[in-house]
């Protein structure tokens, strides 16, 4: 059985994974709610995964004007 950190983590991964491949756009996919639950949880992999969510929002965004 996966842990609330566990699975917060996978859910932010496959948002981003998701968003990055143009799959999905970033209102579909859990990781928002997955990245603000992950916070109150371990703050240091809240702040590593919320950089690698806006890098990839700026590339959304970027490629869908």
């Amino acid at each position: 059985m996966m842990t609330a950190e566990e699975l917060c983590i996978r859910n932010v991964e496959n948002g981003i994974r998701a968003i990055r491949l143009n799959l999905k756009h970033p209102r579909d996919t859990m990781a928002p709610y997955a990245l603000n639950k992950l916070k109150s949880i371990n703050i240091g992999l809240y702040y590593d995964y919320m950089e690698k969510y806006k890098r990839v929002m700026k590339e959304f965004e970027k490629n869908n004007k």
